[in-house]
């Protein structure tokens, strides 16, 4: 083998072994940086673990120092309670009428505030003795009939009918914590709707609280307005009564009322009226004893009676089902209808004058009937309702049914001494004759056969 050869295979196993001894450096190096990686890590992490135990002995260090801050102001504000009462019990403060000043501002604005209270998130319970003491309370059974009447506008047998009555909506569903029974909620809605004052005021008479006071009003109206068929009715077979101071064939009188309430805050202007007051616009119809037969209580102050009795379903009772001979009487605010006479604009020779004043004769129970509401339920004639319009047509209903009531077992309307005059609130102009409509030359005829009965009669 030549030397030349020998040489190249020295080369080519030097070159190799070189090669070798280059990748175990390169793997011992790779190794070297990889377990230099693993204790830098390992070290972090100590030192992450070192620092939360920290945070968490300074957090427990600092509940400890508020609980203990907590306690100490605890213990404080109980002895002083204490002490204050001690001196109370030592030296009771004279009852004065005027309430304590105010505390005076700081003069200085920069004056440090103080410090916040630690106690101030926190509920004291207010410690009642072992045996509570309540209001006396006073129903309709501790009072005698002439306070009943003076106070509820009902005697005591109407309010223990009623109670009876009202007994299934009205009685509490628990016994606990000293429950309302139903003679308390029934004397208390009925003074406030014959008072006309604030539930304030009227809750006082029978001892109880101002939410209470309220509870009871909602549930009383509320369980009257599901018994309004019972008592406001109108008759189905309309029968035609003789009267020979009115009328003849007169089913019902049929008038407006208007309620005054608070501006309501939805469409205000809606309900203010001709007299610049915002009322509830409720008609009202009755016979000639004085019983309501129909109530609409829906419409703002600012409608007019004809729209009122348009838009009502007793027009279309009348126009639909309606008895010959038989119709309703109304003023001049109303459309001359077949089944609806008004008075006569401009009356020429006896017959129309007789028939005017028969007109006037026969809507009088109407005139009396809404007279004697706003005298039984003071409500609707004091200032104005302080409730929602649909709170106040509750009411007015309510007041109906009650006048109903009143009127079915005779309740006179005051006792023997008298009631002090009711705060009365001006009531709109008259207002215009709405124009003829449909039915205007069929309801003239109508008049007419009336105003020749009556000439008949006068000749």
């Amino acid at each position: 083998m030549s030397y030349a050869v020998l040489l190249l295979r020295r080369l080519r196993e030097r070159h190799r072994h070189r090669e070798q001894h280059r990748d175990s450096d390169e793997e011992q190096g790779w190794e070297q940086h990889r377990a230099r990686d693993q204790d830098r890590d390992r070290d972090r992490e100590q030192h992450r673990h070192c620092a939360r135990d920290q945070d968490c002995d300074r957090d427990r260090e600092q509940h400890r120092h508020r609980d203990e801050t907590h306690e100490r102001h605890r213990d404080e504000t109980h002895e002083r309670d204490r002490d204050q009462d001690r001196a109370h019990d030592r030296h009771p403060a004279p009852i004065s009428p005027s309430r304590n000043p105010l505390p005076a501002p700081s003069a200085s604005p920069s004056a440090a505030s103080p410090s916040p209270n630690p106690l101030r998130g926190r509920r004291r319970r207010r410690p009642y003795p072992a045996q509570r003491i309540y209001r006396v309370r006073c129903s309709f059974l501790e009072l005698s009939d002439e306070q009943a009447l003076r106070r509820c506008r009902l005697d005591r047998a109407a309010i223990a009918a009623l109670c009876r009555e009202l007994g299934a909506d009205l009685q509490s569903l628990t016994g606990r914590s000293h429950a309302l029974p139903v003679a308390v909620k029934v004397t208390s809605a009925l003074a406030f709707l014959a008072s006309g004052s604030f539930q304030t005021v009227s809750r006082l008479s029978t001892g109880i609280s101002q939410s209470a006071m309220s509870n009871c009003l909602a549930q009383f109206l509320a369980a009257l307005q599901r018994r309004a068929v019972r008592y406001i009715a109108f008759p189905p077979v309309p029968v035609p009564h003789r009267d020979p101071a009115g009328l003849p064939g007169v089913l019902g009188l049929v008038g407006a009322m208007h309620v005054a309430l608070r501006a309501p805050a939805d469409n205000e202007p809606l309900f203010r009226n001709a007299a610049n007051f915002h009322s509830i616009n409720m008609q009202v119809v009755c016979d000639r004893r004085g019983h309501i037969t129909n109530v609409v209580a829906k419409f703002p102050g600012s409608c007019p009676n004809a729209t009122v009795l348009e838009n009502s379903a007793l027009a279309r009772l009348m126009e639909g089902s309606r008895a010959p001979g038989v119709w309703l009487l109304g003023d001049r605010s109303y459309p001359l209808k077949p089944w609806l006479l008004t008075p006569i604009s401009g009356p020429r020779g006896a017959a129309e004058l007789r028939y005017n004043a028969l007109h006037a004769r026969s809507l009088a129970p109407l005139r009396r009937t809404l007279g004697l509401l706003r005298r039984r339920f003071r409500c609707l004639a004091g200032g104005g309702l302080q409730y929602s319009p649909p709170k106040v047509c509750q009411i007015f209903l309510a007041c109906c049914i009650l006048h109903n009531i009143a009127l079915r077992r005779r309740v006179p309307l005051e006792p023997p001494e008298g009631l002090p005059p009711a705060p009365t609130h001006p009531e709109p102009p008259p207002q215009p004759p709405p124009p003829p409509g449909p039915g205007a030359r069929e309801g003239r005829a109508v008049r007419a056969r009336l105003v020749q009965q009556v000439r008949e009669g006068l000749g």
